[in-house]
């Protein structure tokens, strides 16, 4: 059994080698049992991804000073802002460019076993959803 994703950084290296074994399955229980075993895996990296953007989220209006506070406030403001709390920001561009990629990772993993399961006979049963 593989190591469970989401808990780590987004792995791309996965989910070429998980292409690889559904592309290899030699039966549709051979498919089904890597589908069942990996889908939460990969739920668990989409959850992991959107769990740290909406935690990032209510940093993210904070990074622009209200215009109307005397200038000490503004300067103390601006200060905070790029002093402290924009590095907090930073993983929220890795964590945005990773969903992305994800997503396309989904899609190409999805397609992968429909096209698998084409190779068996009446072998058909749903995917598990990533939601």
């Amino acid at each position: 059994m593989s190591v469970p994703q989401g808990s780590t950084n987004f792995n791309v290296a996965y989910f070429a080698s998980l292409t690889n074994r559904i592309n290899a399955a030699l039966s549709c229980a051979e498919l089904q049992s890597i589908v069942d075993n990996e889908f939460p895996s990969i739920q668990g990296v989409k959850d992991s991804i959107t769990a740290q953007i909406a935690l990032i989220a209510p940093i993210l209006a904070l990074l622009t000073a209200p215009a109307a506070n005397p200038t000490a406030i503004v300067t103390w403001l601006s200060t905070f802002i790029t002093s402290f709390l924009t590095p907090y920001v930073v993983p929220y561009t890795t964590m945005a460019a990773q969903q992305t990629a994800l997503l396309a990772q989904i899609a190409a993993i999805e397609a992968a076993v429909t096209s698998a399961q084409a190779k068996f006979p009446s072998c058909t049963f749903p995917l598990p959803p990533i939601t």
